[in-house]
């Protein structure tokens, strides 16, 4: 390998790491960093000969930086969502997948593999149930610390911080899966921009978002695990309500496409774009609003993107 090769080689991996370490040290800014992990090993990768084992050596040398930052602990969780994913996403992106199945599958497989070696790690999943509360807990008070020093008055009651520790427990196997399947689309659409869009893999990997749609079969996902939410049994109504919340993303994403087409329409400039983006993801009224229109896109069809049926031409003929 020569010189050349091995400098982006650690390039991508220090960068790789170091984004890794920042999510365990900073709040919010280090959970962004994070987010973005996986992006220098897609650069690196894909596209390129050899893209799966330059992807897993990128992953490989970064989880080893992690450890010896962190310990094994962090290495391996480095290895087991980070790493992972950077490795399955080169992998669906070199045989050239549409970009809804690498999210799915991706995110399955992170998920799927970092429940595993966490419940190795601790060996029973009461003992898993008892580590994710401490780890809640230490993060909320060391969020409030930071925050504090930091000029901003954020003091939580201990009833509050329990109550809100409790909540994310119940909550956190859909909160974890809309993460990882957000830091899956996040990577894909970087990577997209830095690789000249189909330059680099050569497909169509993101067609007209504004004209992205659900597919019509999860509408019966939604309504299951809807009904769900009314079982008196409470671990399966739990388990219910996470399906149900992760369902309820797909849909709010088809909502935001279908305000995206409306925005398109009538020519709005792009910082009331913006603005409304995050005045939606911030408020819950609204998020509920946009989901509750991505739902009845299926039968309204706001973007007339279905083509009429005969029997809608029919009646207009004969009225």
């Amino acid at each position: 390998m020569k010189l050349r090769e091995l400098l982006a080689l650690a390039r991508a991996a220090l960068a790789s790491a170091l984004m890794f370490v920042l999510g365990a040290v900073l709040p919010v800014i280090g959970a962004v960093a994070m987010l973005f992990a996986p992006s220098p090993v897609l650069n690196y990768a894909v596209g390129l000969r050899y893209a799966i084992g330059r992807a897993a050596m990128v992953a490989l040398i970064a989880a080893v930086l992690v450890a010896f930052a962190g310990g094994w602990v962090a290495g391996g969780a480095y290895l087991a969502t980070i790493g992972a994913a950077g490795i399955v996403m080169s992998y669906l992106l070199e045989r050239r997948q549409p970009f809804e199945r690498i999210v799915a599958g991706t995110t399955a497989i992170i998920v799927t593999a970092g429940a595993a070696i966490a419940l190795a790690y601790t060996g029973s999943p009461q003992a898993l149930a008892h580590a994710l509360h401490h780890s809640l807990t230490d993060a909320l008070a060391r969020g409030q610390k930071f925050y504090s020093a930091a000029g901003l008055d954020t003091v939580l009651t201990p009833e509050v911080r329990a109550s809100v520790v409790q909540t994310t427990l119940g909550l956190l196997p859909a909160l974890v899966t809309v993460s990882a399947a957000l830091m899956v689309l996040a990577n894909l659409g970087v990577f997209w921009r830095l690789s000249g869009r189909q330059q680099r893999i050569g497909y169509v990997l993101f067609g007209d978002l504004v004209r992205w749609s659900a597919p019509e079969w999860l509408i019966w996902v939604l309504l299951v695990t809807g009904f769900g939410l009314f079982i008196p049994v409470p671990p399966m109504g739990t388990i219910a309500l996470n399906c149900f919340l992760v369902v309820a993303a797909v849909y709010f994403c088809q909502g935001l496409a279908i305000m995206a087409f409306y925005f398109r329409v009538l020519a709005m400039p792009p910082l009331a774009r913006v603005l409304i983006y995050f005045i939606t993801g911030v408020q819950p009224v609204l998020a509920i609003l946009v989901c509750m229109t991505g739902v009845l896109d299926m039968w309204i069809d706001f973007r007339r993107l279905k083509p009429p049926s005969t029997e809608t031409r029919n009646l207009d003929d004969f009225l």
